[in-house]
């Protein structure tokens, strides 16, 4: 099929990400408006950015899973990272989460992270 109507219902992000999926794994980097380009000379269809946007944080969740699971796993890298480079040194600031007034109990927002490299330290030590 060459041509979609503009009103197509089932050209949703799900179909671009099938359809795309190549580009995706070639450039996770794809800006949005190369994708609507893509999508516009393969089908001549005119897509939104929210669909465009949506297929591509699907497909970043596709291929290295989803927000959840890069924090859970984000402190394994964190001692691996030291493990490997020695001298090396992680800071992990987090916030406390509320619902409402409420604090929620074992449950934090990453705030920021940093990390230092011996030589680095080394340097700011002298």
């Amino acid at each position: 099929m060459r041509s979609i109507s503009q009103d197509h219902s089932k050209l949703d992000s799900n179909t671009i990400i099938e359809v795309l999926k190549p580009l995706f794994e070639a450039d996770l980097s794809l800006k949005v408006r190369s994708i609507t380009a893509e999508v516009q000379s393969r089908f001549n269809y005119t897509i939104s950015y929210r669909k465009v946007w949506l297929a591509k944080q699907k497909s970043i969740a596709k291929i290295f899973g989803g927000w959840e699971v890069s924090y859970e796993s984000l402190s394994i890298w964190c001692t691996t990272m030291c493990d490997k480079m020695l001298g090396a040194a992680v800071q992990v600031e987090t916030f406390r989460t509320y619902h409402g007034q409420e604090e929620l109990d074992g449950m934090k927002m990453l705030h920021r992270i940093s990390w230092y490299f011996y030589p680095c330290i080394s340097v700011q030590a002298l």
